[in-house]
């Protein structure tokens, strides 16, 4: 026998044709039609030949044998068996169509149900009616329609699409893969998962109990977008030997056809025999309605497990009819550090610990990360912390839009000049970021600070005075990326808009694990009064929106203030960390008038930083005004910065604001101050 599945079924069509057909041909249409007819085909003749080749398999591969047998136990009456054993007939043996045609008109476009009852010993078609109605279910499943959909059952029309004939014509599981879906065999599935391990074994066991009990039952595993679920459920299938077709969700919704793109994807489930798993749910308007038709098809024609993955905002448990387990993929810094450190390459582990602290990936996104490090690595370049952060922010959501405002971090700790307790504290903010793993989710703290875990900081004193400063030397020995908030842009006069914007703010940077940055913070914060016009109502709703956005934020947030009398006192409540900048010491402005001019300025020896500092009581903002403007004067004249330049830079400087300075009250450089004057 042929090892072709559908000119078996169409070799039994021909069978069924002859049946009924052959006596009623003249001698000239028995010549024409030989090659296809047989005389004295009797209907145990058919039942025996439908035994041999659709349940026995004689003459066939197992492969295809079991795909057989599984289209005959669907058909699920004897005349969709007929309807599908002529219409392969019909793709076989295209002279088949007269013959049907003779038996029955309405066969151009496709087989007619009625065609098909009549080849299975229904002489009336008021005997046929109800068995044309199983029939018709069948066809439904299995078949296409073609030519018009009339409202007479026995008049439709039905004929076999390419899958069905790619199906029966023994293709491998690959060559059947189509747009909507593909096939996964267990041994074959990428299981390399990290982080939730104990969750897929509890799941795997479940599987296994419910499916040794004959059960009917489906599967959700949620999560976040990337966070690996899909993964999570290829690993269990595999441990559980569960062949599977995966189905896109976004796929089916963008379908011109949906109920079309359903029927064709469980048809291939029920087939195969493989189980259905649904990828990628979200909520939308349909979603109620696909996973309803999903699920009701899936189970008239299926005993498998439904699997399905979706976001944790479908409520999907309303829509299953039946009994169900539920995986939700842990989110925690311990799974992200097992991930880190199972994905990375060896060179690299011991960075795992920060870097699932201070990234929030999830767990497709950590996956990408080591895939490019690995690259990068093999090409030869050595990689800091920092490099694969940079790495990490360049498949993260992009965190660069209005309002905000990304800054390259300019300064490290080293260039920081602050006391010894300053000094602690920001050492203290890194391992707040540093340690979180250990402390939430090793030391189990994270269920009694459900809220609250924001790392929120306040800078506070004098315009010039390191501020600015300690905010990128945290970014820089963190390795995250330092966004300003522009609060010009962010404030609004309209009711609501201000909070709007914030949202949004918030809702970015959570995704991009930025370090926020507020400057000249009081301008929102402020201090709350008492309320005598709906301005004040709505002003002091913008504060408590913000309260209560940094408390629920899971991330850093930096505020500096000129002015830490003016922010409001419910802000401080919620404060982990302030930091107060005061004017530098003469020893501090030392080390900064001499870090100032940096290594390659030309310097005069007779340049007095002792006296500078110690005469002059200016913050390192304005140290830096006039060593730059120093510089300058120098380079204008080709020359060596001197104490000259120097000091007529600092007389600029205590000038710009239009105050009179005495010029001898300076002590022995008096005069360079009145040359520059």
């Amino acid at each position: 026998m042929d090892e072709n599945g559908a000119k078996i079924l169409a070799e039994l069509g021909a069978m069924r044709l002859s049946r009924v057909i052959y006596e009623r041909l003249s001698d000239e249409e028995k010549e024409k039609y030989g090659y296809l007819l047989m005389s004295d085909v009797t209907s145990e003749l058919i039942d025996d030949a439908e035994f041999a080749s659709l349940i026995r398999g004689d003459g066939v591969s197992s492969h295809l044998a079991g795909r057989l047998h599984f289209l005959a136990a669907n058909s699920k009456s004897e005349i969709a068996l007929a309807l599908i054993e002529l219409t392969m007939l019909r793709v076989i043996e295209p002279q088949s169509v007269e013959l049907m045609n003779m038996l029955s008109p309405g066969n151009d476009k496709g087989v007619t149900l009625f065609t098909a009852a009549l080849t299975s010993e229904y002489e009336e078609l008021s005997e046929a009616l109800l068995p044309m109605q199983d029939a018709l279910k069948s066809a439904e499943f299995l078949l296409e329609r073609s030519g018009r959909q009339n409202t007479e059952v026995y008049a439709q029309s039905w004929q076999a699409d390419p899958y069905l004939l790619s199906f029966l014509s023994g293709a491998d599981d690959a060559d059947l893969d189509d747009k909507y879906s593909q096939r996964f065999n267990p041994g074959q599935l990428d299981t390399e998962v990290y982080g939730f391990d104990t969750e897929i074994e509890d799941l795997t066991a479940k599987i296994d109990d419910l499916w040794n009990r004959e059960q009917l039952f489906s599967v959700l595993v949620e999560g976040d977008k990337e966070s690996g679920r899909f993964t999570a459920l290829k690993a269990v299938c595999d441990r559980s030997g569960l062949p599977l077709i995966v189905a896109d969700f976004g796929s089916i919704l963008k379908s011109d056809r949906p109920e079309e793109c359903i029927r064709h994807i469980v048809r291939s489930c029920a087939l195969e025999s493989r189980a259905l798993c649904l990828r990628n749910v979200t909520q939308n308007a349909e979603t109620d309605l696909i996973i309803g038709q999903i699920h009701d098809l899936y189970r008239e024609n299926s005993l498998l497990p439904l699997l399905i993955t979706a976001d944790l905002k479908v409520k999907l448990k309303p829509l299953i009819k039946e009994r169900y387990i539920s995986l939700r993929i842990p989110g925690s810094e311990t799974a992200a550090f097992m991930q880190w450190r199972g994905l990375l390459p060896d060179k690299y582990k011991e960075m795992a610990g920060s870097l699932a602290s201070k990234m929030k990936l999830k767990a497709g996104q950590i996956k990408r990360v080591c895939t490019e490090t690995e690259t990068l690595d093999y090409l030869g370049e050595d990689l800091s912390e920092r490099d694969i952060c940079r790495i990490c922010y360049e498949i993260l959501d992009d965190g660069r839009y209005d309002n905000v405002k990304w800054v390259a971090p300019g300064y490290t700790m080293e260039d920081l000049k602050v006391d010894d307790r300053n000094r602690a504290v920001l050492e203290d903010i890194c391992n707040q970021v540093t340690l979180r793993g250990k402390v939430f989710d090793d030391w189990k703290l994270k269920e009694r600070y459900a809220y609250g875990k924001c790392i929120s900081v306040i800078l506070a004193g004098p315009p010039g005075t390191g501020k600015t400063m300690a905010v990128h030397a945290l970014a820089s020995r963190l390795g995250l990326e330092l966004y300003k908030v522009d609060l010009s842009q962010i404030a609004d006069k309209y009711i609501g808009e201000t909070e709007k914007r914030l949202e949004e703010v918030f809702t970015k940077a959570e995704k991009s694990n930025m370090i926020l940055f507020f400057d000249e913070a009081d301008a929102v914060m402020a201090k709350r009064s008492d309320v005598k016009d709906s301005h004040d109502k709505y002003a002091n709703t913008e504060i408590s929106f913000i309260l209560q956005r940094i408390e629920e934020y899971d991330g850093i947030v930096i505020l500096a203030t000129n002015n830490l009398q003016n922010i409001d006192s419910a802000f401080m409540r919620r404060i982990r960390y302030v930091v107060h900048f005061a004017l530098p010491g003469p020893k501090t402005r030392e080390g900064i008038w001499r870090e100032a001019f940096g290594r390659d300025v030309p310097l005069d020896d007779g340049i007095d930083f002792e006296y500078l500092a110690e005469t002059f009581e200016f913050s390192g903002g304005d140290i830096k005004n006039i060593v730059l403007n120093s510089v300058f004067y120098a380079a204008s004249e080709c020359d060596k910065v001197k104490m000259d330049h120097i000091m007529k830079a600092v007389y600029r400087e205590l000038t710009k604001g239009r105050n009179v300075t005495l010029v001898g009250n300076y002590g022995k450089y008096s005069y360079m101050l009145r040359d520059g004057s």
